[in-house]
């Protein structure tokens, strides 16, 4: 018994230990220049690589899995404290927020991407519709931003059904040739419809409020008086751990199950009862929602949108982040938001060999670990007896 409770205190111990190191890199390579931020991502890649071949990754994934709620704890303090320990300035606050806006999306493109096997090159359209749906609402007909965020993921899923029902005649690069005519067609149809702002956008977008309180007006926490980014970090990550909650909650599901089975044959996953279409159509749509809700966000967090915010580069960065993250799982591909996130903005100061720097640096990380950071697990299964006695069944389908 001894033995037994110190091996499960040893696990939990590691749980902590790994999510607090989680945290510790995502902050040191938020506040840090460029060159450390670079260096501490290697590091990182390496003790990853590392793991994978000593057999010790496969202990810190169970650890994970068996003390997920402290480790969760430990992410959920960090997060509440960040705010706090970059005061002093806004922009790194500014960063953190578009790195959660953006994880909402690839958890959403996740499903299709990582999941199901579709790849889609339109995440950004649906990003855009969100963020299109809620700021006319709010500038030209006085609707209420939270209402407005509805209404944008209800336009988002509305146009993932719509658009996916006949791209998903297609299959392989069929599929993404379309998907890229769908990116093209948003971004023309935004710059040439005036009611949309045209070219120009949609400025004076207003903030979100609640019980009166405007989340532009900075927040006063013991004394404290912090950015007013801080409101809309606390909401972004709010939004973000519910997003997350439901992905882990679909991917654990017979519809998780059904995009797996699809992803690995189509032709098998038919014969075995799933309804192809239906269930590639609901890829899309949940998919298309998520991204509808981070671009309502967006829009009234900027106060300002434009074409150049929903354009075909802004959908290549959104896969950029499924694929460096891991495709599939729900850590991996926050992880890999909000590092992209970081790696971008710090390379604004490169200018015009900004995004030849972006491309190498994804190309380095991607050779050294093409399946992701964090890539996807087998699912395994306690199947119990009637005597009491299980056993483990591991399925390839795909895993977190």
């Amino acid at each position: 018994m001894i033995n037994k409770a110190g091996a499960q205190l040893s696990r939990s111990l590691m749980a902590i230990a790994v999510s607090l190191g989680i945290c510790l890199i995502l902050y040191i390579a938020l506040v840090s220049p460029l060159p450390i931020t670079l260096l501490v991502l290697a590091i990182f890649l390496g003790l990853i690589v590392m793991g994978e071949r000593s057999g010790g990754i496969e202990k810190i994934y169970a650890a994970m899995e068996e003390h997920k709620g402290e480790a969760l704890v430990v992410a959920g303090i960090f997060a509440l404290l960040l705010p706090l320990l970059v005061s002093g300035n806004n922009y790194l606050l500014h960063v953190v927020v578009m790195g959660g806006i953006y994880s909402i999306i690839a958890l959403g493109l996740n499903f299709q991407l990582g999941s199901t096997g579709m790849v889609n090159f339109a995440p950004a359209a649906f990003y855009g519709t969100g963020a299109y749906t809620s700021a006319v609402l709010a500038v030209k007909f006085g609707i209420s931003p939270w209402v407005g965020i509805l209404c944008g993921l209800f336009m988002a899923a509305l146009l993932g059904i719509v658009f996916g029902f006949p791209a998903l005649k297609t299959r392989g690069y069929y599929l993404s040739l379309v998907t890229i005519a769908l990116q093209v067609i948003f971004t023309l149809m935004i710059i040439n419809t005036d009611w949309l702002g045209g070219p120009n956008g949609i400025p004076g977008i207003p903030g979100y409020e609640i019980f009166g309180f405007s989340f532009r007006r900075p927040l006063e926490i013991l004394g404290m008086r912090l950015p007013y980014q801080t409101n809309y970090f606390y909401l972004v990550f709010l939004l973000l751990s519910l997003a997350a909650l439901a992905a882990s909650r679909l991917y654990n599901s017979r519809i998780g199950l059904a995009w797996n089975a699809i992803e690995q044959d189509e032709i098998v996953a038919a014969t075995q009862g799933i309804n192809l279409t239906k269930i590639k159509l609901l890829a899309f749509s949940i998919g298309a929602a998520f991204a509808g809700v981070a671009g309502a966000l967006y829009a009234h967090y900027t106060s300002f949108i434009g074409n150049e915010d929903f354009d075909f580069n802004k959908s290549l960065v959104l896969i950029c982040m499924v694929l460096l993250g891991g495709m599939d799982n729900v850590a991996g591909v926050i992880l890999g938001s909000l590092l992209l996130t970081i790696i971008d903005e710090k390379l604004r100061d490169f200018a015009d060999y900004r995004m030849l720097m972006y491309a190498l640096i994804l190309i380095i990380i991607l050779i050294a670990r093409p399946q992701g950071l964090l890539p996807k697990r087998n699912r395994k299964y306690q199947i119990k007896q009637d005597n009491n006695e299980g056993y483990n069944v591991t399925v390839t389908a795909g895993g977190k």
